[in-house]
């Protein structure tokens, strides 16, 4: 649930997400760590594990003397200024993790590997989608899946957040949705977050994902957002192979980030600047 605050020396979005046991810090200007007792008193009262925040630069050190601590960057973010990404864990839980060293290895692996060619071809529809499709989507999500941190599978919040800008891809094998990706736009900070990409299990291999992506890119050129970042599930060499191919750069992971898939999972930051990229 996102909320604006504002005090005489800071004005910041945050985001009390209370499925995922997390605060997000989206945006901010002034001084954020006037805030810093509010953020902790609202965590101490809605049970929060960990707190999010997307940093100015300037504003690093005095959050590090505020015990947050560096778990990756966003190329871009403040309308192409950079954002450290800090937490502060309020659960010792929250922090411990089983899988580093495996999610490491994976991507090492993918760093390796060669541009991949398309294995399988296929006639598939790509078009945008219209706020009436919310439904269809909405069944996709529930049937790719279990868990997920934003109720994608809920019709009404998908038709809110194409109202308020959410740009959606749809894949489609003649009438049968095969897949969907979003692009989250946020104008006032000239940035987008690729999220919500899913494909069903018997259409994977057809890279529908890249080439959801690829679309959503070129609407978001269009639109003058060249700075775009994706934070992919560390445990799914799908998602971050497809990034990794389609030039996103790899900046970071989240500890136990959010609930998605099965259980809350850590999660991977990827970037990419589209001016770079023309035509």
């Amino acid at each position: 649930m996102a909320e604006k605050w504002s005090n005489d020396s800071c004005r910041l979005e945050i985001d009390l997400d209370v499925l995922n046991k997390r605060i997000r810090i989206i945006h901010y200007e002034g001084d954020v760590c006037t805030f810093l007792y509010d953020v902790l008193e609202t965590a101490k009262a809605h049970d929060i594990e960990k707190i999010i925040m997307f940093a100015k630069k300037c504003d690093s050190t005095a959050l590090l003397e505020q015990l947050f601590e560096p778990e990756g960057q966003i190329d871009g973010y403040f309308n192409g200024q950079d954002a450290e990404v800090l937490v502060k864990y309020l659960k010792e839980s929250r922090r411990k993790t089983d899988d580093w060293m495996k999610q490491d290895q994976m991507l090492e692996k993918l760093f390796q590997l060669p541009s991949e060619h398309h294995k399988k071809q296929c006639s598939f529809t790509i078009r945008r989608a219209v706020r009436e499709d919310a439904p269809l989507l909405a069944k996709l999500y529930k049937n790719v899946f279990p868990v997920y941190p934003a109720p994608v599978s809920d019709r009404a919040y998908l038709e809110k957040v194409m109202d308020e800008g959410s740009v959606y891809y749809l894949a489609f094998d003649q009438t049968k949705l095969a897949a969907a990706a979003c692009a989250d736009v946020n104008p006032a900070l000239g940035h987008a977050e690729m999220t919500d990409c899913a494909v069903l299990p018997s259409y994977r291999g057809f890279s529908l994902t890249k080439r959801l992506i690829s679309a959503l890119e070129a609407d978001l050129k269009k639109a003058g957002i060249f700075y775009v970042f994706s934070i992919a599930r560390a445990e799914s060499i799908g998602m971050n192979a497809s990034l990794y191919h389609l030039s996103y750069r790899y900046r970071g992971r989240l500890i136990n980030n959010c609930l998605i898939y099965k259980s809350i999972e850590n999660m991977n930051i990827w970037c990419k600047d589209l001016s770079r990229f023309p035509g």
